[in-house]
């Protein structure tokens, strides 16, 4: 693994690891769910908070995808 590929690894680690921490934070939360992008923020009812997880969980493992193409494995 080169440089580059160690830097593209290291920053799809880190995007791991916040959605990890952010499922363990709606875990344990009843509050509405609020998404923003820059300024703009939008609210969803707490019912949708498990299509928001499930989203995140999908991108997790595109992210985990991309991470074994690039050679890098669990220990």
């Amino acid at each position: 693994m080169n440089y580059k590929e160690l830097q593209v690894a290291n920053d799809l680690v880190k995007k791991i690891r916040e959605i990890d921490f952010h499922l363990k934070m709606t875990e344990r939360s009843l509050s509405d769910i609020r998404i923003s992008v820059n300024s703009h923020v939008i609210f969803f009812d707490n019912k949708y908070k498990q299509k928001v997880d499930n989203a995140l969980k999908r991108i997790k493992n595109e992210l985990v995808e991309e991470l074994k193409e690039l050679g890098v494995t669990e220990v």
